[in-house]
């Protein structure tokens, strides 16, 4: 799934690739959904780490970067949503 994102990413980047706002708003919510995934992943590897024993620096890490990511996939989604917006205010 990295690998697929770094190469969207490029893809994304490339000024002679052709995109639509349609595109975009899907690409984003993609994001969206890849990163409140993430959020919930590393939320259940600091759920973990406790129930190991690592209750300290490194679970308290593990836990302010679950709710940074679950931060982040909220905003992508409003950015989706202003995008989709637009695009029917511009049709």
């Amino acid at each position: 799934m990295g690998e697929a994102t770094v190469a969207l990413g490029e893809r994304l980047r490339d000024p002679s690739v052709p995109h639509d706002v349609p595109e975009i708003e899907r690409v984003m919510r993609g994001f969206s959904l890849t990163v409140e995934g993430m959020s919930a992943g590393v939320g259940g590897v600091t759920e973990w780490l406790r129930a190991a024993g690592h209750v300290g620096p490194l679970s308290g890490h593990a836990s302010v970067m679950a709710e940074r990511l679950s931060h982040i996939g909220k905003e992508l989604t409003r950015l989706a949503e202003a995008i989709e917006k637009a695009q029917k205010r511009a049709s």
